[in-house]
């Protein structure tokens, strides 16, 4: 297996700068800005045309009242509309004298009014009744029915009401133009004659132009407006950007990693949940780097297992074919020739089998399946079977193996076949390396809840390289992988799986006075009655 990138650098998709969810996420936030914006200028000149329609209607009356009562009572003097009209006001058309941002118009009380008040002196075209003059100077263009308030309001001055409208239609955030029609009483007084009819109204409405108040207050609410919406444009952006950044960062950290670089960072001082996130990404891409390097060490184990395996399964097949081929031709003439290439056979054959039942051991470990069936035992005796296995061993090895296990340790919580095979494995990885005369010797003290058990050699040692590799599967420490040198190499790691399967723990080191010493604990049973205590017999 070869790991491969998910993908080829330069292969990865372009985003336009309309699917960005930088620029998506400002224009949003734009957009939402300009028509917050935009609904609360509309709502402050909605608000201040109204509060100025309420304060102008306050206005026209207080003018419209005060006026009518002027003339009245200078009516009553003398006699007069007309001259108590020059007495009150000033005789001019403009009315720039009194008043600039109000215009009065005043009538006659008569079935078919008459202008009164302003006159014009030389006018070519003058109106010959108050609705046409009012077209003339206020809104020529309008419809017709904007003037029949005016009409109504005219009818009610004569009856001695006063009326408050305006002039045609305005819409909500438009300002009215008002009027007050207001009845003038002979002397003042509302219960004497009406005499004439006063129309006050802002310069604006009879111009048909927005006041100067409110034009000013508008263009400044906009030009307010406009600056709220170019900060809000600023701010929107930088504020994307605070947030894309950080998952441009993680975009591209990703591209790195898809390249096969499991090495790339997210860098990020970003404290809120963006952080979290780059923080779980880098998580995440350390954990991907273990699993990549185990996945590539496995790998680096699986070819180094395949050629193990094939070369300890062709020395053995190579020399049974070489002797059983002599056997074919012939080459054997006598009966101790047969018995040597006999002997032979059978040890490779034997060989054979011993790597096949340790491969079939270590694929159990690897599947899980190694579920050992403890008992409570007495080391010392399980010791003393497995020395005595292996007594011909030692002999043919001119090796003398020695039990230094006390008898008054309490007793272990094993699975005896498997424990028999962890001493037979470990003795006779000692026997490869302890010259002839040497010993063997298995220890034990209690440490804890747990016995410490030593297998100590008198050989050379372990190297100081291989100490940290020869539980390994398949790992020998001579190169060549010599059949008289070592066997196969998985007996220590079947020493491992069934050490660690039973909860205890197994080091090497090699020991003060030289060699190696293997140290490996098993769980100890507390105060077990005697009865129950199990003990191989020696065969």
């Amino acid at each position: 297996m070869q790991l491969q990138p998910l993908q080829q650098p330069g292969t990865e998709k372009r985003v336009h700068w309309w699917q960005s969810i930088r620029w998506r996420l400002a224009l949003v936030s734009i957009l939402v800005a300009l028509l917050a914006t935009t609904l609360l200028a509309i709502a402050v000149i909605v608000a201040i045309n109204y509060y100025y329609g309420a304060d102008q209607r306050q206005r026209l009356t207080n003018i419209a009242g005060g006026t009518a009562q002027r003339v009245g009572e200078s009516y009553a003097q003398s006699g007069s509309l007309m001259k108590a009209v020059n007495d009150i006001l000033p005789n001019t058309a403009t009315q720039n004298a009194q008043n600039q941002d109000y215009l009065s118009i005043i009538l006659s009380a008569n079935r078919f009014p008459h202008l009164i008040y302003p006159r014009y002196g030389n006018v070519q075209q003058r109106p010959a009744t108050f609705t046409g003059l009012l077209v003339a100077i206020t809104d020529p263009t309008a419809q017709k029915g904007d003037y029949a308030k005016l009409t109504v309001a005219i009818a009610q001055a004569r009856r001695g009401t006063t009326t408050i409208g305006q002039i045609g239609t305005s819409g909500p955030g438009a300002s009215p133009r008002l009027f007050v029609s207001e009845p003038i009483f002979a002397g003042g007084q509302s219960s004497s004659t009406v005499v004439g009819i006063l129309i006050v109204l802002p310069r604006s409405a009879a111009e048909n132009t927005v006041p100067p108040f409110l034009a000013t207050v508008s263009t400044f609410t906009l030009i307010a407006s406009a600056i709220i919406a170019v900060l809000a444009v600023i701010v929107a952006v930088l504020f994307s950007r605070t947030i894309t950044r950080p998952l441009a960062q993680l975009t591209n950290t990703a591209r790195v990693l898809a390249s096969g670089d499991y090495s790339a960072r997210v860098i990020t001082n970003s404290q809120s949940e963006l952080g979290e996130l780059a923080d779980t990404f880098n998580e995440m891409a350390v954990r991907l780097e273990k699993d990549v390097d185990e996945l590539r060490q496995q790998e680096y184990l699986r070819r180094e297992l395949i050629m193990n395996i094939t070369h300890d399964l062709a020395t053995p097949l190579t020399a049974i074919a070489g002797l059983g081929e002599s056997l074919v031709d012939g080459v054997n003439q006598n009966r101790e020739d047969y018995e040597a290439t006999g002997h032979i056979i059978m040890r490779e054959t034997l060989r054979l089998r011993r790597l096949v039942k340790d491969l079939h051991i270590m694929a159990k470990v690897e599947a899980g399946a190694m579920q050992p069936r403890p008992k409570v035992l007495r080391l010392a005796a399980i010791v003393d079977e497995a020395l005595a296995v292996l007594a011909p061993e030692f002999e043919r090895a001119n090796v003398e193996p020695r039990n230094n296990v006390p008898y008054d340790l309490p007793p272990i919580w094993a699975d005896p076949d498997l424990l028999m095979r962890v001493f037979s494995n470990l003795c006779d990885n000692a026997l490869r390396y302890t010259p002839p005369g040497g010993a063997i010797i298995v220890d034990a003290r209690q440490r804890g809840s747990t016995l410490e058990i030593a297998i100590t050699d008198t050989g050379k040692g372990i190297p100081a390289e291989a100490l940290s590799r020869i539980f390994d599967r398949f790992y020998r420490a001579d190169a060549s992988r010599q059949a008289n040198t070592g066997g196969s190499g998985l007996g220590l790691a079947i020493v491992q799986a069934i050490v660690e399967a039973h909860g205890g723990t197994i080091r090497a080191e090699n020991a003060h006075q030289g060699g190696a010493c293997i140290i490996f604990t098993m769980p100890i049973v507390e105060q077990a009655p005697i009865w129950s205590y199990t003990t191989i017999p020696i065969q």
